[in-house]
């Protein structure tokens, strides 16, 4: 999928002790992002007449401990019903980004950074289950160095290791993020030489072409799953060979 932008930053403003303040700032700050075009209008073809993706909100979140406050904006906003359509949907992207530099590898900064992740997982969950609603939130990916197989070997979930772009990688922000996630899925890129034949030429052209797939690592209430996709211009689609 297209990648989720977080513009607009500078939350300074923010009415953050008046719960309607909150929500009308919200929606003022946030900005619309239309990505969808057509396709959200042949699958909804009674919101033809409304501005496309009229109820999808973006905004910029620079740190850890603004997404907290930001959350908080979020559930007011919902709560007093600012949308035509229920909000069904959060998009987080990413999580590793407000981590990269806020915090160091002492001891006591890793004991505070991990109750941060705590907190804004509880705080998602929470919006998750008080309205119903799903949250996706990306993550980056760092090389893995380590034992490939033994007994030492790390395994991932249901994958014994995780490859993309002929390196091996391994999920950002280490176990202590992982144990605050329900399920983990993990997106692939591979570029493959594919032979195409031609009319005209003596011999097949050879020429490069992006293999993606989509691993379901672990959750609980689903196995081991995994499928091919490509993206287009619409969006993204499942593909069978």
């Amino acid at each position: 999928m297209p990648n989720t932008r977080w513009l607009l930053g500078q939350w300074d403003t923010l009415q953050l002790h008046n719960k309607i303040g909150r929500g009308e700032r919200f929606r003022k700050n946030a900005t619309l992002s239309p990505t969808y075009g057509n396709l959200y209008h042949a699958s909804y073809p009674n919101f033809v007449g409304m501005e496309r993706l009229e109820d999808i909100y973006v905004h910029g979140v620079h740190d850890a401990k603004q997404l907290i406050h930001v959350l908080r904006d979020i559930q007011a906003f919902i709560a007093i019903n600012h949308t035509r359509l229920p909000v069904k949907l959060i998009v987080i992207d990413s999580i590793a980004a407000l981590f990269r530099s806020q915090y160091q590898t002492t001891p006591a900064d890793l004991k505070r950074r991990s109750k941060m992740y705590f907190k804004i997982s509880g705080t998602l969950k929470a919006l998750a289950n008080k309205f119903g609603l799903a949250v996706v939130v990306t993550n980056q990916v760092v090389d893995f160095i380590g034992p490939h197989d033994g007994v030492n070997a790390v395994r991932l979930g249901n994958l014994e290791s995780l490859h993309t772009s002929r390196r091996r990688v391994g999920p950002a922000l280490g176990l202590a993020w992982a144990h605050c996630i329900n399920s983990r899925v993990f997106l692939a890129r591979h570029q493959q030489s594919v032979g195409v034949n031609s009319r005209n030429a003596p011999s097949p052209t050879i020429s490069s072409q992006t293999h993606r797939t989509f691993d379901l690592v672990f959750a609980p209430h689903l196995p081991h799953a995994s499928a091919e996709f490509v993206i287009r211009k619409e969006c993204a689609v499942g593909v069978s060979w």
